[in-house]
């Protein structure tokens, strides 16, 4: 990846609130810019415990006017309404763009996968997109960070997510997008 610039921009994604029993589960996307900038902010919505976050997204951005603006893309973790895995390799191959999550949130693969099991869902396609990158710990001033990266080394990750934030633990575009998401109501954005 080129070293990003001042102005560059970045797309923060979170889901809505999780509702059990509903179809959809809204996500918003910001466009922050590394000089502390919202530039515009996205809504879709995405299948919950489905598969399609990274299509959504992707064509979410791709048909965006940010689409040519946007210079990575980092998610709050890798699951998205319930069960719906990020695919980061998928939605690294719709933008060409690379494709970070962040949590502050250590990782449980036990219980991801108990739970999982006990969903009923696809566990073995699931399994495969969490565990294609796997996650390593960055520290930061304020505690830990718990990146997984795909189109990046783990370094340039690191750098990312740093110049991402502006206090504590999350990266500024992904702690917006996660305040937006959380305010909306219902199952899902239409």
């Amino acid at each position: 990846m080129n070293p990003l610039k001042p102005r560059s921009r970045i797309m923060g994604v979170d889901d809505g609130p999780y509702i059990r029993g509903s179809e959809y589960t809204g996500i918003i996307m910001t466009i922050w810019r590394l000089d502390g900038y919202l530039d515009g902010v996205l809504a879709s919505r995405i299948t919950t415990d489905g598969d399609d976050s990274a299509a959504v997204i992707g064509d979410a951005l791709v048909g965006s006017r940010f689409r040519d603006q946007v210079r990575c893309i980092i998610s709050d973790g890798g699951c998205l309404g319930g069960f719906n895995v990020l695919d980061m390799d998928q939605l690294n191959g719709i933008t060409s763009l690379p494709v970070i999550t962040a949590s502050d949130e250590g990782p449980d693969p036990a219980s991801f996968e108990k739970a999982l099991m006990a969903s009923g869902l696809d566990r073995e396609i699931r399994l495969r997109a969490i565990g294609a990158h796997p996650p390593f710990a960055l520290d930061l001033p304020d505690g830990i960070c718990y990146v997984r990266s795909c189109g990046l080394t783990d370094s340039e990750a690191g750098s990312v997510v740093r110049r991402c934030i502006l206090r504590g633990r999350m990266p500024e575009p992904v702690r917006i997008a996660h305040m937006i998401a959380s305010s909306m109501g219902g199952p899902g954005v239409a």
